[in-house]
């Protein structure tokens, strides 16, 4: 599986962002044997919980394991990194390290919640939300649609995981005045992370 992502994420690199070379401070595998064995179990019960190759402490929660094979999810932390650090960098390495000890549950259904924010700033009742990023680690996020990780909110959430990291707070109302951190590059940096995912098939 080590050899499978490096050689996507290199061909990624080679077509999307000639000349960059991409970071790979993820690609190590120190604790194989733990990842290998930490697998989703169909015949097991649900919710389960499932480590992350090649982050330090990441881990996903599914309640289905088709939602989604492990492999998948790294591969698109590992998209969503190389493209933040590209266009706003990382020198501190505050958000590989934000990512290295990420919590995803992933959900199949759709929340509601008394208030949210548009992308706008705008505040919304009763919002039915697809995404939600509960602490500096630990996220929520609905399956997508066609159980496509590309059409789910995961990159949004990397982003509010991102910019905590950066300033202490996720920047609840986006590109909205209340709080500052989230800019219209924020919004576009997940479009261009949407269409790698897709490129990849996920």
């Amino acid at each position: 599986m080590f050899k499978k992502l490096v050689i996507l994420i290199s061909i990624f690199c080679t077509v999307s962002c000639p000349g960059h070379i991409i970071n790979t401070s993820f690609l190590s595998n120190n604790y194989k044997k733990i990842y290998k064995h930490s697998v989703c179990d169909p015949e097991q019960s649900f919710p389960q919980m499932v480590i992350l190759p090649y982050f330090k402490n990441a881990t996903q929660i599914v309640s289905d394991c088709d939602v989604y094979p492990k492999h998948e999810t790294v591969l698109g932390l590992m998209i969503f990194y190389e493209h933040w650090a590209r266009v706003f960098g990382d020198p501190n390495h505050k958000v590989k390290d934000a990512l290295e000890k990420i919590m995803i549950t992933w959900g199949l259904e759709k929340r509601t919640m008394e208030r949210a924010y548009g992308l706008d700033g705008r505040r919304i009742k009763n919002a039915t939300i697809i995404g939600l990023t509960q602490s500096a680690s630990v996220i929520w996020v609905w399956r997508g649609k066609d159980f496509k990780i590309s059409k789910s909110s995961l990159t949004h959430e990397l982003v509010h995981v991102a910019l905590r990291a950066l300033n202490g707070h996720g920047d609840f109302d986006h590109e909205g005045s209340i709080r500052e951190g989230w800019t219209r590059e924020h919004t576009e940096l997940i479009i261009d992370v949407k269409r790698a995912l897709q490129a990849f098939g996920l």
